[in-house]
């Protein structure tokens, strides 16, 4: 499936390569948390910090709309409560947002779906060695994003986001276990080329 949905990207990205979108590039920080239920109490409670970095291509559909995929890496800690040790997750990622922008081009909100393909998950216990866990990790994972941006003059954009994933981070322990990652971004970038009004 991952490889469906970045050939996907790429047929996107190439049949728009003449429009009069723009290509982006950013890196930041990411705020994770992992919420549980069914556990009988939270395994993750504490917030960690990860980062992310990749590359979008805003195409416009009108003056104050446009439509942005990106391709991206994130990777997430989460530091467990009970057993004192790290998982650490890495993910490749492809949302698919819808833009609204603001009429002088600088402001924008967004709100989209987006696809997380697992590359790489551990756990190490303080003390320890890294155990690989990626068999015990949901390989595919389906979320939300929201979020917004600014763009300043000098084209340097400055980026905030919030990410909500639908799908249990762990596959099935036993039942009723349900784990979702939940994580804010925060990112500076820099966009190539000059966004043109759309003719009517």
């Amino acid at each position: 499936m991952r490889y469906l949905a970045v050939a996907a990207l790429a047929m996107l990205f190439a049949s728009t390569a003449s429009s009069q979108g723009r290509f982006g590039i950013k890196a930041g920080i990411v705020l994770n948390y992992i919420n549980t239920r069914g556990s009988g109490g939270d395994i993750y409670s504490d917030l960690s910090i990860g980062h992310t970095f990749g590359a979008s291509y805003t195409m416009p559909t009108s003056n104050n709309f446009a439509v942005q995929p990106e391709f991206n890496f994130v990777s997430l800690k989460s530091d467990e409560a009970i057993g004192n040790s790290t998982a650490k997750f890495g993910y490749v990622q492809i949302p698919v947002l819808l833009k609204g922008i603001t009429n002088k081009q600088a402001f924008s909100v967004y709100i989209g779906p987006q696809l997380s393909f697992l590359t790489d998950a551990s756990r190490k216990a303080s003390g320890g060695a890294k155990t690989d866990i990626t068999k015990q990790v949901t390989e595919t994972l389906f979320d939300g994003v929201m979020g917004i941006e600014y763009i300043t003059p000098i084209k340097i954009s400055i980026n905030a986001r919030y990410t909500h994933s639908f799908s249990n981070v762990f596959k099935s322990e036993f039942e009723g276990f349900k784990s979702r990652h939940q994580y804010a971004t925060v990112t500076l970038g820099y966009q190539f080329g000059k966004r043109k009004p759309v003719a009517p």
